[in-house]
């Protein structure tokens, strides 16, 4: 690639979804670009039971009852459950009432699938991606396990750019941390406001200042327009305000937000906040929310061409 000139293609949040993470593989000789990067929560939510009840199997989706009857009509249901983000999982009726009341088992039940998941995943990476030019960067964010870690790692294609200072091209770098100041949900990597900020500051220590930086943070900075979020109240639920309209707040990470103000990357690359898809400016840096649509199967991104060290255009991307 031109050492003035690099184009990214970064997406975030598609959470388990099958058809996201191909179309994301696909993403840098579509855009034509020379990195592609998801930003952070690459499993997902949900694991959606599907009954064999001897003869033929049934499954809930969305409220409709399916019933199939063949192998053919099998896979396709799996798969449409996949692609949605959530994970399949062939049981008895008996089988499937004993894990949901074992709350240990039912989480060694999610951990097996999500693994088994991002194993299918890399695998399918491998074949896919061997022999091309662009860097492929795969990070971990908040709602994900740590057991998925090993996996991404093991890839010769993937990097894991996770809490690392890694080198783009000779000109520029890219700071990564996958974690996220406390939600209601406490994630796996949700941390305190402190330990985001020493470790943004531990990272920076190794930057090369000669270098242009571009920060790849899962949280948004806070208060910046890309982190604006339904309120929540007591049960969880968002806040009605007047005239029916959702009351939404800043959830970001002051940290982040400090860390660029003093710091001021090119650019920040973040995600998170599924509905506060758009760009802000802090200072110099331009920091950007691609948003998420991954339930429908919808990859969202930004496609970002820098030159001669500015953001020269930008472009969001759906589909």
């Amino acid at each position: 690639m031109s050492k003035d000139r690099i184009r990214i293609f970064f997406a975030s949040d598609i959470h388990g979804s099958d058809v996201c993470f191909k179309k994301f593989l696909n993403s840098a000789e579509f855009y034509k670009c020379d990195i592609a990067i998801i930003g952070g929560d690459i499993t997902g939510k949900f694991i959606v039971p599907v009954y064999d009840l001897g003869n033929h199997y049934m499954c809930k989706i969305g409220g409709k009852e399916e019933i199939l009857t063949n192998k053919e009509q099998l896979e396709k249901i799996l798969q449409k459950i996949r692609d949605s983000g959530s994970y399949p999982y062939i049981t008895t009726k008996e089988h499937w009432e004993a894990i949901i009341q074992d709350t240990s088992k039912m989480e060694q039940l999610f951990d097996e699938l999500i693994k088994e998941s991002i194993k299918r995943w890399v695998e399918y990476a491998e074949v896919k991606l061997k022999g091309k030019k662009a860097k492929y960067f795969i990070m971990p964010g908040n709602d994900d396990s740590y057991s998925i870690d090993p996996i991404l790692n093991s890839s010769t294609v993937i990097i894991n750019p996770n809490e690392k200072i890694v080198q783009l091209s000779d000109k520029f770098q890219m700071l990564s941390l996958g974690y996220s100041n406390i939600t209601p949900w406490r994630c796996p990597r949700d941390i305190s406001e402190e330990e985001i900020e020493e470790k943004i500051n531990r990272l920076m220590e190794n930057v090369n200042r000669d270098s242009q930086l571009i920060y790849n943070i899962h949280v948004p900075p806070y208060n910046s327009g890309i982190d604006l979020a339904p309120e929540l109240d007591k049960d969880m639920k968002p806040k009605i305000g007047p005239g029916g309209q959702l009351m939404v707040i800043p959830v970001g990470s002051k940290a982040v937000r400090r860390s660029i103000e003093i710091y001021q990357p090119l650019i920040g690359l973040h995600g998170h906040v599924h509905e506060a898809k758009g760009f802000s400016k802090i200072g110099k840096t331009i920091c950007f929310n691609p948003g998420s649509e991954y339930h429908n199967g919808i990859l969202r991104g930004v496609l970002i061409q820098i030159e001669n060290n500015k953001v020269k255009d930008f472009i969001f991307t759906s589909g």
